[in-house]
């Protein structure tokens, strides 16, 4: 069992009407979504003349597989409508994952040190969205066309296009990763032949977006330079409008303890991103793309999906109902075969 505590701080005078607004508005479709409450709470326990006050309200969800059923329920207007009145009445609020667990038995992190690379080469990727006219007869002719245009392209060092398992959550169908020697060898490369007719042929002729992006290194590491036959996963996130510097950093040490807390996680590489000359996406611009290695499919959806660090502590940047939400809930998380791993050929 999971439980959730959202802590409130409001004025008095607004006491009422927030409470009005949990059980009236929120409460019953919290509890088909899965949340279920358990208890109100305000402290201190008096009615006060002026001066916030705090309320505590506290929730159950039944395991992890029912908290990420919940969490995917959360994005609806409704939700968004209620956390956006409780925001106009309240000072602050945070949404925390409480334990009655030792703090032996806690999960914890591991020494990454070791593993930590620095990274060469200048490398590009894209997601890639097919248009709806494209059927499943006509895939292998656009991977053929791509892969021959690649193996034509001066100054390539390595290049991956794989389909997405579930593209349903990425921003395309296909994974696509270019790696040059430097951005001069990149734009060279756009000027040849093989680029100019081919490759844009094939992108005009069967993608109705391409989301490409060139990839600035935060920080990477490599548990294992041999992955063969794995998963690569690559998301690309948002912050939202407004969000400090200093928020942007949390977040990035965040995602960069993932490894650490996940040992699943053999490979990795957070970037910053920025569009390049082909990018054909009609979106606003990307912050990030976190690109993580696996071993296996199991790997992905299973510890890394359930380990506690993902979904209590990294989740709440992209939860609206958690108070402390920093990236857009529209992300792209794309995950697709991997044969050898990328980036062993680009860490050092």
């Amino acid at each position: 069992m999971i439980t959730v505590q959202d802590r409130i701080e409001i004025a008095q005078s607004s006491l009422d009407r927030l409470l009005t607004l949990v059980y009236d508005q929120y409460r019953e479709a919290a509890t088909q979504r899965g949340l279920q409450f358990v208890e109100y709470q305000i402290s201190p326990p008096v009615r006060l003349h002026d001066g916030p006050v705090t309320v505590w309200l506290r929730w159950q969800v039944a395991d992890v597989d029912a908290w990420w059923a919940m969490r995917a329920q959360s994005g609806t207007p409704d939700v968004a409508q209620f956390w956006s009145v409780v925001d106009s009445l309240c000072f602050s609020r945070e949404r925390q994952y409480l334990t009655g667990d030792a703090p032996t038995d806690l999960p914890g992190a591991v020494d990454i040190s070791s593993f930590i690379s620095s990274s060469a080469g200048y490398r590009e990727t894209a997601q890639l969205r097919l248009q709806n006219s494209v059927d499943e007869a006509q895939r292998p002719e656009f991977e053929t066309a791509l892969r021959n245009a690649m193996a034509e392209l001066p100054g390539l060092k390595v290049a991956s296009l794989s389909a997405n398992y579930a593209p349903e959550y990425a921003a395309g169908h296909y994974t696509w990763d270019l790696l040059y020697a430097d951005f001069d060898a990149a734009e060279h490369a756009r000027q040849s032949a093989a680029w100019q007719i081919t490759i844009t042929d094939t992108l005009a002729r069967y993608c109705a977006a391409c989301h490409a992006l060139r990839l600035g290194t935060i920080s990477a590491g490599m548990r294992r330079h041999d992955l063969k036959n794995g998963i690569k996963r690559t998301a690309y996130f948002r912050l939202l409008p407004g969000t400090s510097v200093d928020t942007a950093q949390r977040f990035e040490r965040d995602l960069l303890e993932m490894p650490a807390q996940i040992p699943k996680i053999l490979n990795w590489r957070l970037s910053r991103a920025s569009t390049v000359s082909w990018d054909t996406a009609d979106c606003a611009p990307w912050t990030y793309v976190w690109e993580q290695e696996f071993a296996s499919l199991d790997d992905l959806l299973g510890p890394y999906m359930t380990h506690p660090h993902h979904w209590a502590h990294i989740d709440r940047w992209f939860d609206p109902e958690s108070g402390i939400q920093a990236v857009d809930v529209q992300l792209s998380h794309a995950f697709s075969f991997l044969e050898t791993s990328i980036l062993h050929h680009e860490l050092q």
